[in-house]
């Protein structure tokens, strides 16, 4: 049962909360992602990576190994492959992993990411993967059994499934070559259109689009993003910025910055005039927008801070919430519904964070919106400017309140470094549906994966 952590009166509880199932990996887990689509919900793809040192008859190398896993609510022990989703509603729900795929030998993998629901067809969804050779790859996750033509909504189950390869393409750089973090475009309609964002060791940010024939081609790449590693790479919402969120890229990395990228007047400076160098105090590692509120932004960094930034500004993002966890910030991942953060805070364990705050649109403005095709403001003309060079300014339709960020849930159930959290069942929100918050995490040296439930 959920007990609840004493607190000073007056000030918010933080809950304890309740571990269901945990299963050991062969290899050192370094990330996991959950399925965002409905009918694949239970879908659990885990990163992992292991270094080997090498001696003077063999040289180093870097492996991983990608692991599929069924997250579904269980009972006595033995998970219901015909589980519905009123059966998982229950406060009291137990919920266990199992394995659906053989681990498939790859280079050691840095990220992994979902494939946005265009990408879906009859046989399963995509995952993209960023890795220790600097490779971006994409994958095909299948039902072992033939589908039927159309079915796409056939939820993978506890029979094997099949990952194949799609596309492969290396675009990391430096001495090392490492390809550390991917990010799917917000403007994804079709796998042809689709766009990414790699960045990697030797601080290089990268987009790549999928071509026609569904290859992979670098389509604007800059080696200077960063001064020193970057780990930490998305795209705007697509609402953001007068509608133009889809162009806009954020980047992190070692030398501490906090960096906006405007695709359309290429990648040689941030057109925005969007550079952080003095916030963190550290490495920033993980950079995720906020999919409630278009212009918030959440940083994660090896200072142990997690911030919430106001991205609105042309010149320089505003730092509206923070809160320290006391053993950094690897990952970040919002709730698909709820203004909630699951954080991989290394050796601060994993936890959830609430916002009290949210993003309001102005009198006269009902919501995000496109002004002039997507055209903005030119940089540092805040008061007017007919957007014609492509670049971004201010975002005045909204304002953002904030009354502070905190720990609600502290899970300190892994035995070493924790890379990785997400939200169990996303794309489970769809409709009247609502089940109670479950989330997934790993950690490196013990190879822990853990599925834990917050206190309700």
């Amino acid at each position: 049962m959920s007990s609840t952590a004493s607190a000073p009166a007056g000030e918010p509880k933080t809950t304890s909360p309740r571990r269901h199932h945990a299963v050991e990996l062969e290899l050192n887990a370094c990330g996991v992602e959950c399925c965002p689509h409905d009918a694949h919900k239970g879908l659990v793809a885990v990163a992992s990576y292991l270094h080997r040192p090498g001696d003077e008859d063999t040289p180093q190398s870097r492996v991983g190994q990608l692991y599929l896993y069924d997250l579904r609510p269980s009972g006595d022990g033995v998970i219901d492959a015909d589980v519905d989703d009123a059966d998982a509603q229950s406060s009291e729900t137990d919920w266990s992993f199992a394995r659906v795929a053989a681990p498939l030998e790859t280079r050691a993998i840095f990220e992994l990411a979902w494939a946005p629901a265009s990408w879906l067809d009859a046989t399963g969804p995509a995952l993209a993967q960023a890795d220790a050779g600097g490779f971006l790859t994409l994958y095909r996750v299948a039902n072992a059994k033939e589908a039927e033509e159309g079915d796409i909504g056939e939820r993978l189950t506890n029979n094997t499934c099949s990952v194949e390869q799609i596309a492969s393409l290396r675009c990391g750089g430096g001495g090392l070559g490492m390809a550390t973090c991917v990010a799917w475009g917000s403007d994804c309609a079709t796998p042809a259109s689709s766009r990414l964002a790699v960045v990697g060791a030797d601080g290089g940010l990268r987009l790549v689009e999928v071509t026609e024939t569904g290859d992979l081609r670098v389509t604007q790449e800059t080696e200077n993003a960063h001064d020193l590693e970057a780990w930490a790479v998305a795209f705007a919402s697509r609402d953001a910025f007068h509608g133009s969120g889809q162009n806009v890229v954020f980047s992190g990395a070692d030398d501490a910055k906090l960096k906006a990228w405007d695709a359309r007047a290429g990648l040689d400076a941030p057109a925005m005039r969007f550079c952080d160098g003095k916030t963190h105090g550290a490495g920033v590692t993980c950079v995720a927008p906020s999919p409630h509120d278009p212009h918030v932004l959440a940083t994660g960094s090896y200072d142990d801070v997690v911030r919430l930034w106001d991205a609105r500004a042309a010149r320089k993002p505003l730092a509206v919430a923070s809160v320290s966890l006391g053993g950094g910030s690897w990952r970040a991942r919002w709730h698909p519904r709820l203004r909630r953060l699951a954080v991989a805070a290394m050796d601060g364990g994993a936890v959830v964070l609430d916002w009290d705050g949210e993003e309001r649109f102005c009198h006269g403005a009902s919501g995000p919106r496109n002004d002039g095709g997507g055209e903005t403001l030119g940089p540092g003309d805040e008061d007017g400017g007919d957007g014609r060079d492509g670049t971004l300014s201010e975002d005045r339709s909204s304002t953002i309140a904030s009354s502070g960020l905190r720990v609600s849930c502290a899970y300190d159930g892994h035995a070493s470094i924790a890379y990785g959290a997400d939200w169990g069942w996303r794309g489970a929100g769809e409709g009247s549906y609502s089940a109670p918050d479950v989330v997934v995490s790993c950690s490196f040296y013990d190879k822990g994966l853990h599925v834990w439930s917050p206190a309700p």
